[in-house]
């Protein structure tokens, strides 16, 4: 199963996310859960990166990534930073109700 955790600071706002874990719903290679979770992943990465110009936020290892915003990030970034990450949300979330068995998405107050 992939668990994907939404971290949260006091203020709502996503501060990151963590994806860990395979979705074991076909082979290596062939299994669709897993590249749908990846996507959306990446994509929220490629924009905090090439829209916003955050730099050094993700870590990726083979069944694991994490992405994430600096909390002490320029007020006028963080708007943005947030629509990306809630839109990363909304995908995972979207991604957990067709493959329930296969993924989990837990949000969390850090």
């Amino acid at each position: 199963m992939i668990n994907v955790n939404i971290c949260r600071d006091k203020a709502g706002n996503i501060i990151k996310f963590v994806v860990k874990g395979h979705a074991g719903y076909a082979r290596e290679g062939r299994d669709i859960v897993c590249a749908a979770v990846s996507a959306v992943a990446y994509t929220a990465a490629g924009a905090l990166g090439d829209l916003i110009g955050i730099k050094d936020f993700f870590e990726e290892k083979h069944g694991f990534m994490t992405c994430s915003v600096d909390v002490d990030i320029l007020p006028e970034l963080r708007h943005d930073a947030e629509i990306i990450m809630a839109t990363a949300e909304i995908g995972f979330k979207q991604i957990e109700l067709a493959y329930p068995k296969h993924v989990k998405v837990m949000d969390e107050e850090v």
